[in-house]
Parts: C-alpha cells; structure tokens; sequence
C-alpha cells in the first residue's frame, strides 16, 4: 500500500488548421493508444519510435506542479474535442483553395481519424499512468500549442482501460475543470473513481491497485508533533498556502533568532519595480529573505524571481517598518516541499542545504540553523 495523490489529465485537441497540421500525423490521444509508430516530441523534432523502443521510453506531459512522483494520472479524452474537430473540418473545406491537394487531404483524413477516436474515447477516462518524476517547467514557447502548459512531468507505466470511465459515472462526485486541462482527485473522490475502475476493468497495474488516497490530518497538527505528521503529508500539499501554514511558519519560528516572521515583504531596488518575498525573518542578527514554493524545478525562471530580492535599496517588512540597512543583500533562503535551498545572487547559483526528510526533531532544526548562518 502506498499513498498517493492523482489527477485527471484532460488532454484537449488543436483549434487552428495550423495546429492540426502540426499534430496531425499523431495525436496525444494516439500516442497513448498506440499506433503501428510513436512519434514524441523532442526539442523540434519528431522521432519515430517501434513498439520495443516505446516501451523503455518515458512520456513527458503536462502535469500540475504539485505532483510527486508516485502519484497516479487519469488520461480523458476531452468532450469539447468533437465541436473542435467539426470546426476544423468546416474551415478547413471552406479554404480548400488555400491549400495543395496532398495538404488538404493530410488534414482531412486526421480529421475523420480523430472523429472516429473521439466516438470511442471522447468525454471518456481511457488510460492510467504513474508519474515517474517531479514535475519541470519547460521554457519553450507554447504560443503555437493547444494545451499552453509548461509544466511537464515524466509519465510510466501507462495502460489502457478494457472499458473506459465515461464521465457521467463520475460528474456526480468529481468536476472536471473546465479552465484548466487538470483536474485533482483527491481524498474519497479517488477512492470512488479507482472502485469505479476496478468494478469495469479486470487488467489493471499493481502500481494502481496498491494506491491509496489519505486525508491529511491537519486538525491533528500541534507544536509538538507537527515535524511527525507533516513530514509524512507534506509532499500532498497541492497549495502554498496549506505547506506555509503546516511546516513553514512552524519551521521559520525555530530558524530565526526569534519567533517573529514578516510576510509578503516589499523589496525595492534602484530603477527596478517593487517585487514581495514571500518572507522575512531575522537570523544571526541580519534579516533574511524566504522563498516558498512547492517546486522549484515547476518554477518559470527561479533564478530571476531571487534576483528581485538582493541587492536592494530598501526592504519594508511591514506597514510601520522599512529598513535601508541591517538586511543580507546577497542571499535568499528557499524553501520547497523537498528541500532547503540558499541562493548566491554573486554566482547565481542555487545551493541545497538539506533534504527536508533529514529533519525529524527540533534540535536538526537548531543545528541546522548554524549551517545556515556559516554560509551567509
């Protein structure tokens, strides 16, 4: 048995003829249901791939940047991909003239594939996969892409469904997201999808069977025990806001000289426009800059967002007190829900400090601590 979190990928279809041209010689529909060769995306090139090779390969998609390896993913077929694929097929008629025979006929015949996948498979849970690493953001522009996510993470283990989910024996319980093409499943709404699978689908992976949702028992969090219970749960945290709260605050207050943290503090450089750090504490008698994140390896350009915060004119801790001195101008402390980071603003480089699974008491904490202070 192994805890888990799991999300439904609802994978969209493209909106322009030049989009269809695009993905037209493999959708990522196909690409899950298998062909007589897969064609995967790497940089700008499309490579072809047996069957044998396929199988020893990971899958890079679009992920939410909360996922941890481990965690399962349900592939849809999204609903809105028949009005889409009937849009195409219109435009793409009406321009006819605009294009050589072999281009039109290229764009057609995907048409008519996808129109006869998504009759199958459309508005249907199809296939499941296990993530197989953190999730990374990608810096390729996704202007020309149907999904417009950067945020990737390796997918394995994929396999099909004998019989597909098909939505209204779900909607009930689980609202696929309508503005994003990530939907989480957490708690009792996995718990009711996995029986729901189990209950149609006799072949199925042991990674799937195995996989347990758990609540996480923050009510149960206490000063005292905090370091035991979260640690176990903090890699479920889906929200900043719930990783602050649970470890973050409680692990600042033990790190800084005192137990006072500032928040959202202004940072203001010369000819540059005020940025906020997510907090501020004091330690060896200098106040420090902490960065949150779930991810890091999810962040768009980290290293840009800490350059906001060095070298600063001015740091405005709260309403009533702004500081021009006493404040470290070349690092920030980061912090994600693996590990504890400083960034160097002279070397640009961000240096691990510790794996958050290396601190179980208080005391790792105060040693820590010293660490810390020996590289400022």
């Amino acid at each position: 048995m192994k805890y888990v979190q799991a999300y439904i990928s609802n994978i969209s279809f493209p909106t322009s003829l030049e989009e269809l041209y695009d993905y037209a010689r493999m959708f990522n529909v196909e690409m899950l249901l298998g062909c007589d060769y897969y064609c995967l995306l790497d940089g700008n090139n499309c490579l072809k791939y047996t069957n044998d090779e396929y199988e020893s390969r990971s899958n890079s998609w679009t992920a939410p940047k909360w996922c941890k390896k481990g965690d399962i993913v349900f592939f849809m077929h999204s609903k809105t991909a028949n009005s889409r694929i009937s849009a195409l097929k219109t435009k793409l008629i009406s321009e006819r003239k605009n294009y050589k025979n072999n281009s039109f006929w290229f764009m057609m015949n995907a048409l008519i594939r996808a129109r006869k996948i998504y009759d199958t498979y459309g508005g249907k849970i199809f296939a499941i996969g296990e993530v197989s690493g953190a999730p990374e953001y990608d810096n390729s522009d996704t202007q020309t892409l149907h999904w417009k996510s950067n945020i990737y993470a390796e997918i394995d283990n994929v396999f099909l469904l004998e019989k597909p989910i098909d939505i209204p024996d779900f909607n009930s319980v689980i609202t696929v997201s309508r503005q994003s093409s990530i939907t989480p499943v957490f708690g009792s709404q996995y718990h009711f999808l996995k029986e729901l699978v189990l209950k149609k689908n006799t072949i199925v992976e042991d990674y799937f069977i195995d996989a347990v949702a758990e609540t996480i028992p923050l009510s149960k969090v206490t000063d005292e025990n905090w370091l035991k219970v979260v640690n176990k749960y903090r890699r479920s945290f889906f929200l900043e806001i719930q990783f602050r709260t649970y470890y973050v605050d409680r692990f600042l207050k033990l790190l800084g000289d005192n137990k006072t943290i500032y928040r959202e503090c202004t940072c203001i450089k010369n000819g540059n426009p005020a940025s906020f750090v997510d907090n501020v504490i004091k330690i060896n008698g200098k106040y420090l800059p902490i960065e949150v994140k779930l991810s890091i390896s999810a962040e768009k350009n980290i290293i840009g967002q800490l350059e906001k915060y060095c070298q600063l004119k001015e740091l405005k801790l709260s309403k009533d007190k702004i500081i021009s001195s006493g404040f470290y101008t070349e690092n920030v402390l980061v912090i994600d829900t693996e590990e504890l980071y400083l960034y160097n603003d002279e070397t640009k480089a961000l240096l691990i400090i510790t794996k958050l699974d290396e601190l179980s008491t208080n005391n790792d904490i105060q040693l820590l601590r010293d660490r810390i202070i020996k590289l400022l």
